[in-house]
């Protein structure tokens, strides 16, 4: 659906043109072609985008922190690939299994460094808060690598695991367009709480379809502890699951309504609808694969 969205094309356009002039060695060149051209949703860039353009700026105004967000995270996956060995990531190989450990680890420590150069067109503040959400999602990816381990990781600890590793980007998305184009207190905090709280929802799906195709697969194991697991333990198979519904109910409510003192206009719509997109469209779609759970998530 937004991959006919103009915010999509641009956001493609510059990161092909990003990695066709990158003045690298051959191999850094070759690793960078490989990950980029594998796609994606361009979900965060593309909320930058929208942001910018909602709160009275344009995209040329926030398109290095549309690239930027984009590069960041596109390094945590070439890492966390390399920490869970993915094999498979965008129906592509993996950078680890199409070359080795060390080019997946050292190339994503090149989108890091590139993605710092971009965000540092918009000054102190926002290179500062960049910093600052690259610790957060360092720290929730090591709460989620050791969820599993820890007998007392609890609804809180997950809470705490996703706002950190997820949520904060795609806040940091949403309110450092609106800071760069606008700067107003009270602006930045609603686009602040559209972007955590989509965050969250989106990884409460995400986590929630896991946790269904793993108990399909018994051959897959859990690799860290999610919220319809610790559910699980204390209430049982549907209630777990109707709850964790009830977060993402909840979250995407949040999301939308974060938007609400804004004027209708086409990019406010657009975020909207991102916020479908990334949760009732997702576990609708996994509805039509998996007659067994239809039932249990009917009322979304």
């Amino acid at each position: 659906m937004i991959e006919s969205w103009v915010e999509y094309t641009i956001v493609n356009k510059a990161l092909n043109n990003l990695v066709n002039n990158v003045k690298s060695i051959n191999e850094v060149k070759s690793a960078l072609k490989h990950i980029i051209s594998a796609g994606g949703k361009r979900t965060r860039p593309v909320i930058s985008l929208l942001s910018g353009k909602l709160c009275g700026g344009n995209w040329e105004d926030v398109i290095n922190i549309a690239l930027a967000v984009e590069l960041i995270h596109t390094a945590s996956l070439a890492h966390d690939d390399v920490i869970d060995k993915g094999v498979v990531r965008r129906n592509v190989e993996t950078l680890h299994v199409k070359y080795d450990t060390t080019i997946a680890i050292l190339v994503g420590d090149w989108l890091i460094s590139k993605s710092i150069e971009l965000v540092s067109a918009y000054g102190e503040e926002i290179i500062s808060d960049f910093a600052r959400i690259g610790m957060l999602m360092a720290e929730g990816e090591v709460l989620d690598v050791y969820s599993i381990r820890d007998s007392n990781f609890g609804e809180g600890d997950y809470f705490r695991c996703i706002e950190s590793k997820t949520a904060s980007l795609f806040a940091f998305c949403s309110e450092s367009a609106c800071r760069i184009v606008n700067n107003d207190p009270n602006d930045c905090k609603k686009m602040y709480k559209y972007g955590n709280n989509l965050g969250i929802a989106y990884q409460l799906v995400d986590d929630l379809l896991e946790y269904l195709e793993i108990l399909e697969d018994k051959r897959s194991e859990f690799e860290s502890k999610t919220l319809p697991m610790i559910y699980e333990e204390r209430y049982g198979f549907e209630e777990a699951i109707a709850k964790t519904l009830e977060h993402i109910k909840k979250y995407s409510a949040k999301s939308k309504e974060a938007l609400s003192d804004f004027e209708n206009c086409e990019s406010k719509e657009k975020l909207l609808i991102m916020v479908e997109y990334m949760t009732t469209s997702l576990l609708k779609s996994y509805v039509g694969r998996n007659k067994k759970v239809i039932k249990m998530l009917e009322s979304i």
